[in-house]
């Protein structure tokens, strides 16, 4: 037991990367032999990801992202932009993730988003502007996500009923911790790249929060030792 809470009390503390797994990155690569490696990684990260999880629900941001919850039409379901959810029946676990799931939604919508622009600028802008109060209020949600997920890892005892949920448990909450590093260093860049899809007051909008939120974040790699 002692091994396990030692073990996640390193995971909150020091700062982990995620790597994104980007087919499309891949495709843009002119070197063959490095584009079949960026494939090869991408699709084992990937098949990683997909195993035992469902692809997160695009409504569960809001109302307006509701016409994406069909399973052709979900980027969450997508190769480039998968984002799968699972449950342990731990009811404050499974609250917990669901709050980072909800967070790692509205960055990766962002960035699906800035893709969409591509092929569709009218359907972008649309929901570039659903997005962006989402996207700005992560500035103070995140870090509150992060200080919730380390006290739930100070006593994972409390947090179930049997003691052999205990490893599934600690589990959960320190898979989430590369997520979590990994929006603190998205979020700033998240929310430039909508400026221009946005446009209009929604633009300035963001103009007036960048500068915070680069703080806020700058505030939260600085308490986990970045």
């Amino acid at each position: 037991m002692t091994k396990y809470i030692a073990i996640i009390g390193l995971l909150l503390a020091l700062p982990m990367s995620n790597s994104a797994h980007a087919f499309i990155k891949c495709d843009k690569m002119d070197d063959a032999k490095k584009q079949k490696k960026c494939e090869k990684s991408a699709k084992k990260s990937l098949d990683k990801q997909k195993k035992n999880s469902e692809p997160f629900q695009p409504s569960t941001l809001g109302k307006a992202f509701a016409s994406l919850d069909a399973a052709d039409k979900n980027p969450f379901a997508s190769d480039d932009f998968y984002l799968g959810v699972k449950t342990t029946g731990i009811k404050p676990v499974d609250e917990f993730t669901a709050e980072v799931n909800q967070a790692a939604a509205t960055i990766r919508m962002a960035k699906y988003v800035g893709h969409l622009q591509k092929s569709d600028a009218s359907a972008a802008t649309a929901l570039g502007g659903d997005l962006l109060p989402k996207l700005i209020a992560l500035k103070d949600s995140i870090a509150k996500i992060q200080e919730k997920g380390q006290g739930l890892a100070k006593d994972p005892k409390a947090l179930v009923a049997s003691p052999m949920d205990i490893p599934k448990a600690i589990g959960a909450i320190a898979g989430t911790v590369p997520t979590l590093a990994k929006m603190v260093g998205d979020l700033p860049g998240a929310i430039v790249s909508l400026k221009s899809i946005a446009g209009g007051a929604a633009g300035a909008a963001i103009d007036k929060a960048v500068g915070p939120v680069q703080k806020a974040m700058d505030d939260a790699k600085e308490a986990v030792g970045q």
